[in-house]
């Protein structure tokens, strides 16, 4: 980075990554699929399949009502957390972005091991039993995973509302209601817009909860598109339906970025101006109940995961370690340990090195910033299944087969997290003043020389909360790398799904645990980075 001096040709490592993999793969395959399908009229016949239809009509109405539920429940907290100050604020935000960090997996089987068939709570209450199975279960997987981003992103909003407005409104007599509709309000629906719009397109596309969930009947557009190419061998009907499925979300997508660049302008370089808690007034005490509530499913989903390893309801063959759970996988799960630290150090590698160099350019070339980030978010349009599916037929049979497609399953993974890490770094970035680098510079540093010396020092509580979001993403990263992976390049995500398929029910405990674990480890990175490290 720093000889030869970059300048704009740092764009191009950018672009050469963002469009081999997320872009030009995905972009062959629709022409592919169009042309091998015939145009219009396939996918009008394909459209036309009821299995078909009902893949669409299952990812809006999943998408959609756990939109609602998040924001119904994630509102409260984030107005909670972004307006007022208490002790252990800090831990809190860390602590909300642990279902983020955990792997889907891990959610569903906390769910599972809650109100499942064999879950603690539906021992006890039979009737929650809904929450366990079939659309319910599915509905309380997505608002586990997403809750949490609602509620930060509201509190995002919240920070960033003016403080002086506030003041002014007070003395001219305005209460608190015209102070919420008038001031910090907006910014607040702005936050959990972008949150129920982010959780829309999580749980429009989502793949692990309705396959270990429910089952065909309620296959989302991702799981269709993997059964049409994985097991009834129709590629070209596939990528028409992936093709279906990134028009459907371009709206939602274009409109979260849209929201989260809101945001990201209205927030001040200044720290927010945080109020104590009334307590003694019956809305503190109400967004405080929303907030604890949710703190309480949080830990409650990881006490059922921790109390299923210690007393797992039902056997198998063996333990998570044992020879006879090996034989059946392929794989020993020491083994496979070792892929996902593997996957995910080397993704997160990627993703904050790229990010690194997006910061230069965005900071240096103030006009380039967003022809910078508008690349950079091309994977939220597309999903991991169709990422997966579409550089598999482009670039497996370039590289030569399976024992390359490690490389596929890092650098998709890395092409996942680019967007989180990026946002994270920048967010930090914009928060830096300008004198910094204009200063190194009128010193006779180059534009990186001044970028590495004098602003990223800065931004290491930035820098650290995008390495952990990488990780953590390619820590849990099921989709995509199922769709890639081979016995020998199997991660514990994929092992856990397979333990379940095949009702070791025992070792996926075990297994879910120790996920779980691994998860921790990244909530304490985001611990360590304080009050630094933000969504």
């Amino acid at each position: 980075m720093r000889r030869p001096e970059p300048g704009l040709a740092g764009l191009v490592p950018l672009l050469l990554f963002v469009g081999g993999f997320a872009l030009l793969p995905p972009v062959l395959l629709f022409l592919m699929a169009w042309s091998a399908e015939g145009g219009a009229t396939g996918l009008s016949q394909l459209l036309g399949d009821p299995l078909n239809q009902a893949a669409i009509a299952n990812s809006l109405v999943q998408g959609g009502l756990s939109a609602a539920a998040a924001v119904a429940v994630g509102y409260p907290a984030g107005v909670f957390l972004g307006r007022y100050q208490f002790k252990g604020r800090d831990a809190v935000l860390a602590l909300f972005s642990v279902p983020f960090l955990l792997p889907t997996l891990v959610v569903v089987a906390g769910v599972e091991d809650l109100f499942g068939p064999l879950g603690i709570v539906r021992a006890v209450a039979p009737s929650l039993g809904f929450l366990g199975d079939g659309l319910g279960g599915i509905l309380l997987v997505n608002v586990c995973f997403n809750l949490p981003l609602v509620a930060l992103l509201t509190a995002v909003g919240v920070e960033s509302a003016d403080s002086r407005r506030e003041e002014a409104v007070a003395v001219l007599g305005g209460g608190p209601g015209r102070s919420y509709l008038e001031v910090w309000g907006p910014p607040s629906w702005v936050g959990a817009g972008a949150g129920a719009l982010l959780t829309f397109l999580f749980s429009a596309m989502a793949f692990a909860a309705p396959l270990l969930v429910c089952g065909p009947r309620c296959y989302t557009l991702e799981a269709r598109i993997f059964t049409l190419d994985q097991q009834l061998v129709q590629p070209g009907a596939a990528g028409l339906l992936a093709l279906s499925a990134v028009m459907l979300l371009a709206l939602p997508t274009l409109s979260y970025l849209w929201l989260v660049t809101r945001l990201r302008e209205r927030r001040s370089a200044s720290e927010p101006a945080l109020r104590p808690v009334p307590w003694g007034r019956p809305v503190g005490l109400a967004l405080a109940a929303a907030t604890g509530a949710v703190v309480v499913l949080i830990g409650s989903l990881a006490a059922a995961v921790g109390f299923r390893a210690l007393h797992p309801a039902a056997g198998g063959q063996g333990g998570l370690f044992s020879p006879e759970v090996t034989q059946r996988l392929g794989i020993s799960s020491v083994g496979a340990l070792g892929n996902t630290l593997f996957f995910a150090a080397g993704a997160a590698v990627v993703a904050v090195l790229l990010g690194i160099l997006a910061g230069f350019l965005m900071r240096t070339y103030p006009p380039l910033a967003r022809p910078v980030q508008l690349p950079l978010f091309l994977p939220l349009l597309v999903s991991p299944v169709i990422l997966s599916f579409s550089v598999a037929e482009f670039w497996r049979p370039l590289l030569g087969g399976e024992s390359d497609v490690w490389f596929l399953i890092l650098l998709s993974q890395a092409t996942l997290a680019l967007p989180f890490a990026t946002q994270s770094l920048w967010v930090g970035l914009r928060r830096v003043p300008a004198s910094y680098g204009e200063g190194a510079r009128t010193l006779g540093a180059r534009p990186m020389t001044a970028y590495l010396d004098a602003e990223l020092p800065l931004v290491r509580g930035a820098l650290l909360a995008a390495a952990v979001f990488a990780f953590a993403l390619g820590l849990g990263e099921f989709t995509a790398t199922y769709f890639l992976a081979t016995p020998r390049f199997s991660t514990w995500t994929v092992e856990l799904y397979h333990l379940q398929s095949l009702r070791e029910y025992a070792a996926a405990d075990q297994l879910a645990f120790a996920l779980l674990l691994l998860s921790f480890v990244s909530f304490l990175g985001l611990l360590v980075g304080g009050r630094r490290v933000r969504f």
